[in-house]
């Protein structure tokens, strides 16, 4: 399968515009769980946003729901420093995939290994699309352990850099 063809530059940002908030001195560990959780949901807009690029989003604000609803049943921040936000719903036409880097530190993600998330790899299918969508996900998931691919992602200074580093690992 030519996973490739799921994803279009314009759905690829190497600098997101998300950046959270520095806590504040005396910010109770409930104060601090309620932003964390306000910024993720921007974030999870954000993101959200990207996809949308492709044209193949019927509702932005449905699709936007339905990510945050997927992301509160288990994070999807797999560490280290790479989540597979994903999602099934009947706001994406056809499956996509998109590509998000956040810059040095990073972002809190909720990760499994508690350490900043950087790299977003975005993927939305209809819900119909189950063997595609598993297909896909399979194949990123071995990508985040190859320690090349991953640094040529993170090198990356345009969506041209982002394919050639996935044409290779996907040959």
């Amino acid at each position: 399968m030519n996973i490739l063809r799921f994803l279009r530059p314009a759905c690829i940002k190497l600098h997101l515009d998300f950046h959270p908030a520095e806590p504040l001195p005396d910010e109770s560990e409930a104060t601090t769980a309620a932003r964390h959780r306000r910024e993720k949901e921007v974030l999870i807009a954000e993101l959200a946003s990207i996809l949308n690029q492709s044209g193949d989003i019927a509702n932005l604000s449905k699709l936007t729901k339905d990510l945050s609803h997927r992301e509160r049943k288990a994070t999807t921040a797999i560490g280290p420093g790479i989540a597979i936000p994903h999602v099934r719903s009947y706001q994406a036409k056809h499956f996509i995939i998109g590509l998000a880097r956040a810059d040095q530190p990073g972002i809190d993600f909720d990760s499994l290994d508690g350490e900043p998330t950087r790299l977003f790899i975005l993927l939305a299918s209809p819900p119909y699309d189950d063997r595609t969508y598993l297909q896909v996900y399979r194949e990123f998931a071995h990508l985040v352990r190859d320690e090349d691919s991953l640094a040529g992602l993170y090198a990356a200074e345009t969506e041209q850099d982002v394919f050639n580093t996935l044409r290779t690992f996907f040959r």
